[in-house]
Formats: structure tokens, sequence, C-alpha cells
């Protein structure tokens, strides 16, 4: 089999049809790119079963379909916290339960391919992830000066750091080190073992 530089097998997408590198090698995305990838996808799945969960409760009576998952989850449903969360829940418009699904599974969609995107290496996916979640930071420093809470100052950490994290680090991207398409199109494939 056939190796590009570094060793590696030329696998689909790598390595053009010359040997040429036209894109980086498996292996070089740095861990924290990796970490906030894996991270990326894992929310993706969560909101994707959140939003088949809330799509598949909110088709049904919403107080018959909340119960058993109540109970379940040993729950009292007489305690203040469940008891007004299944109020509110009931309490929605059919309009307001469709933006509620449509919004999870937008959010499920936008951290799939932010999750891709970094996974592969690509700069739009860093460039989208750092765009978003620094889009949110100035609604989760509203939530917090409006009631502060662990999980609130956690999220708001969270993202800062993954966004301070990639504008620091962006360069590691595909495309913005290494040679260009059109200096590696002209290099012998002979060079790229190197």
């Amino acid at each position: 089999m056939r190796t590009a530089a570094g060793g590696y097998p030329f696998p689909l997408g790598f390595v053009d049809a010359r040997g040429n590198r036209v894109n980086s090698l498996p292996g070089r995305i740095p861990a924290g790119f990796k970490l906030i990838g894996v991270y990326k996808l894992v929310t993706a799945v969560l909101s994707l079963a959140l939003g088949f969960g809330l799509f598949r409760l909110f088709q049904a009576d919403v107080r018959t379909g909340l119960e058993p998952i109540v109970r379940s989850l040993r729950l009292d449903p007489e305690n203040l916290f469940v008891h007004s969360l299944i109020s509110r829940l009931v309490g929605l418009d059919r309009t307001k339960r469709l933006w509620i699904e449509t919004g999870t599974f937008a959010y499920a969609i936008l951290h799939l391919i932010e999750g891709i995107g970094i996974l592969r290496g690509k700069r739009w996916g860093g460039a989208l992830i750092i765009l978003a979640t620094s889009s949110l930071i100035p609604v989760e420093c509203f939530e917090i000066l409006r009631r502060r809470g662990f999980v609130r100052i956690a999220a708001l950490v969270l993202n800062a750091g993954i966004v301070l994290y990639l504008v620091v680090n962006r360069g590691s991207l595909h495309g913005s080190r290494g040679p260009t398409r059109e200096l590696t199109d002209q290099r012998d494939p002979g060079e790229m073992s190197r």
C-alpha cells in the first residue's frame, strides 16, 4: 500500500490521485480540538434525543405523558418544582411547543456540524464554533446577573474557555499553516515523503 508523508496510508479525501496532500493528515488535529469536537457531537446526540422525546411527548397529552417519566425517575409529582414544571409544559400552546421542538433540533444540527467540522480539522468548523458560542456569552452573562447559579457560571466558564482556546489555536486548523494547495500541486510526489 502506498503511503503519504509520515507513513500514513492514503485514506479517501486526504491525498489526491497523484499522491499530493490536499487535506490535513489523520492524527494531526490537536487534542483540544478533538475534545471540543467530541463534546459537540455528544451534545448533538443528547439534543436529538431530547428533541425526539419532546416531539413524542407533545403529540399526546403532556400531563399523562410526563407522569410515567416522573415516576420512573422516582420524583414526587407533588413536589413544588416538579409540579410547576409539569404545569408550565401543560400550559404551552401548540405554537410554543413547535418552537421548542424546532429550536432543539436546530441546536442539535448546529452542534453536529460544528463537531464534524472541528474533528476533520476544518477552519470553518472552528470559526463556526467561535461565532455560535461567543454569540451566546452575553446571554449567559445576563442570565447570571439575573439569577446566579453554579450551573450557569460553569456553562459561561466552559464556553468562554472553548472560544479562547479556539481563537488562540486557530492556526492549527487546516488551511492556515503548511503549504497551500497550489504549492502542493506543483511538488513532485517524491518530495512529499521528505
